[in-house]
């Protein structure tokens, strides 16, 4: 069993992510101190501009509805693939039927989905969240199913003997068998979704973060580009400290 780490140990990871946060920031003003500031704004001139942003509610509303988009693809994939996932990993049979559709999701190119998503729905939001459930869903059913897998098939019997109920079955071994890996696994598809996100959104709607950063590109409006950009990375930042806290106190034995 993993050793639980100190208080002194959980403060120095602190403050060495705080540390690499401020280290980030620096080399960002050492840069921009090297370019135009059109080019490259600096930190504060950014800040400055996303403040102003924030009072215009423009990209709060942006901002919003990427994370929406992004919380109901994700959602649909976990409801489809922690399921899914469950069941090749406990049928053999299973596994090898459907192994080649899960392999041809992965290997399928973002944009492909999005292309074939605008046939289908035409320029929607619902071409975001096709595109986000499509490309996470191998990524979570994967992790679930090699968990479930991996699981000996003596450790059942002797619940069974015993007179284990499958719902007692799946809280007492399943669950614990695979909630690591599975946060693993969406804290890579969390990540992958943003980046689909941004690349769905700048092609298949006029709206989202993503649509509001290319637009100012192409309008030449670096600075707020370049604070669509910090947005959107913050957003990034905060759902991964979220995720942590939940491994945290999900999979505190494992920590």
């Amino acid at each position: 069993m993993p050793r639980r780490r100190s208080g002194g140990e959980r403060l120095r990871s602190a403050l060495l992510w705080w540390t690499g946060i401020a280290l980030a920031v620096l080399i960002w003003h050492a840069a921009a101190r090297t370019q135009p500031q059109y080019v490259l704004p600096g930190p504060r001139t950014t800040w400055t501009a996303l403040l102003g942003l924030i009072r215009d509610e423009e990209l709060g509303a942006a901002l919003l509805l990427t994370v929406e988009r992004g919380a109901v693809g994700l959602g649909i994939s976990c409801l489809i693939g922690l399921p899914l996932g469950w069941a090749m990993g406990t049928w053999s049979w299973l596994r090898e039927l459907l192994d080649s559709w899960v392999q041809v999701l992965m290997s399928v190119p973002p944009i492909v989905i999005v292309v074939v998503g605008m046939i289908w729905l035409g320029p929607t939001a619902g071409v975001v969240v096709l595109v986000v459930a499509l490309v996470t869903l191998p990524l979570l059913t994967t992790a679930v199913r090699d968990a479930v897998a991996a699981i000996p098939p003596e450790t059942y019997a002797p619940l069974r003997v015993l007179g284990a109920t499958f719902a007692q079955i799946v809280r007492h071994i399943i669950v614990p068998a695979s909630l690591p890996k599975f946060i693993t696994a969406v804290r890579v598809a969390m990540a992958t979704a943003i980046s689909v996100l941004f690349f769905t959104e700048t092609f298949g709607t006029q709206y989202g973060i993503g649509y509001y950063i290319m637009d100012a590109w192409l309008r030449v409006n670096y600075l707020d580009m370049y604070a669509g950009i910090t947005v959107l990375s913050t957003m990034g930042l905060l759902l991964f400290i979220l995720l942590d806290w939940t491994e945290r106190r999900l999979c505190a034995w494992n920590q």
